[in-house]
């Protein structure tokens, strides 16, 4: 089976759906010829950018390279893909299907043109849901753009055979938006596996200054959705609980503005490590006793963040500061292995985490690795991904 991809990011962009893309496509390469239609690297890029990675086909469009600084440089940068995209996807040797993620935002509608001309169907594959994020995070409102937006979501989700969701609740909103069920699939994104024995952890929490101290981890994306501008109110709901560190890995647009609200009220609970590879990443994560998973209000079934499946692979509980029955309230129920607090709540966060602290952690963490050892490894989920492409191209 010939596969045909469309999305702007992929390795050596170091963006986590680059990452997620090339586990996927690396393993249905192992059975399938598989194409990535991708924009030229620029989110974090690392390494050179060979014509083919594993067994997969790369072809590089140009972009106008302006980055991702602002959200006119992001969607100049995302209208250069999507037209050159848009070009060389209708001049490829035929495939028997069509795949198109969410980046940029509307590439759906290139893989509809696309499947339209191979008369061959199309699987969309939402990692986010927009415009809706872009309603709730206040960046966009109602009117002709938001309006144009939708009527191209309704014309991507009526052309595609199948509809991957990484939520449960991206399902629910889907259906809610029209989207008929029996195309809705749930396969979740996955995390690496790596954690940490008694001994070596305590070794990497001494190197690190943590022994003795009660460490509460956000890792990955520092994102404006990650709602991060609730942090130092937090940390100084903390200052008398002299244990509690407040520790963020990781990196992205918030990061420079909490690292300068932090400094300028002194909140000395608060530490802001360097991005560190995935692998080292996920051991700090095992290191860690709790983790922070935190989203804007307004934001159920719109993303699902994949940290969580990092700290579920680590072994360790969390607090999700989330829309309520949102994907990680779900997760927490389902495998008891943390709690939810509203949204944006700073003082509902500060409270969980001191009532965690008095919880049965260890256990917890068993059960969060139990679940991803059940459910979000990336054989699962990639198998499950692989067998979506089979039925539908068949």
């Amino acid at each position: 089976m010939r596969v045909l991809v469309l999305n702007q990011y992929y390795p050596p962009d170091a963006a986590n759906t680059a990452r997620l893309l090339a586990d996927w496509l690396e393993e249905i390469a192992r059975d399938h010829d598989v194409e990535i239609i991708a924009g030229r690297p620029s989110y974090n890029a690392t390494g050179d950018v060979p014509r083919t990675q594993g067994s997969v086909k790369v072809t590089r469009v140009p972009s106008l390279g302006v980055g991702r600084g602002t959200l006119l440089a992001r969607a100049l940068t995302y209208l250069s893909y999507l037209v050159f995209a848009g070009v060389r996807s209708l001049f490829v040797r035929r495939p028997d299907i069509v795949v198109a993620l969410t980046d940029p935002p509307v590439v759906g509608a290139i893989g509809a043109v696309a499947a339209a001309r191979y008369r061959r169907p199309l699987v969309f594959v939402s990692h986010d849901v927009h415009p809706d994020i872009g309603l709730a995070m206040g960046v966009l409102h109602e009117g002709p753009l938001v309006r144009l937006w939708r009527l191209v979501n309704r014309f991507i989700r009526s052309r595609s055979q199948m509809i991957v969701v990484v939520g449960r609740d991206m399902a629910r909103r889907l259906e809610e938006q029209g989207v008929p069920a029996e195309k809705l699939v749930y396969v979740p994104t996955w995390a690496s596996g790596d954690t940490l024995g008694p001994e070596e952890r305590e070794r990497l929490r001494a190197e690190q200054g943590w022994s003795g101290r009660f460490v509460v981890m956000h890792a990955g994306n520092m994102g404006m959705a990650q709602n991060l501008t609730m942090i130092p109110d937090v940390a100084e709901r903390l200052q008398d609980e002299p244990d509690i560190r407040l520790v963020f890995l990781g990196d992205g647009p918030a990061r420079p503005a909490l690292a300068a609200e932090v400094e300028r009220r002194g909140l000395d609970n608060v530490e802001i490590l360097p991005y560190r590879p995935r692998a080292e990443a996920q051991l700090l994560m095992a290191a860690a006793d709790l983790h922070l998973v935190s989203l804007i209000p307004g934001l159920r079934g719109c993303a699902a963040p994949s940290k969580t499946y990092g700290v579920m692979a680590a072994g360790r509980p969390f607090v999700a500061a989330v829309d309520e029955r949102s994907e990680p309230q779900l997760i927490a129920e389902e495998w008891d292995c943390g709690a939810r607090v509203p949204a944006g709540d700073a003082a509902a966060v500060a409270e969980a985490i001191v009532a965690m602290r008095a919880r049965p952690l260890a256990a917890m963490g068993a059960r969060a690795r139990a679940g991803y050892e059940s459910r979000f490894t990336k054989d699962r989920c990639v198998g499950d991904l692989a067998a979506v492409l089979e039925r539908t191209g068949r």
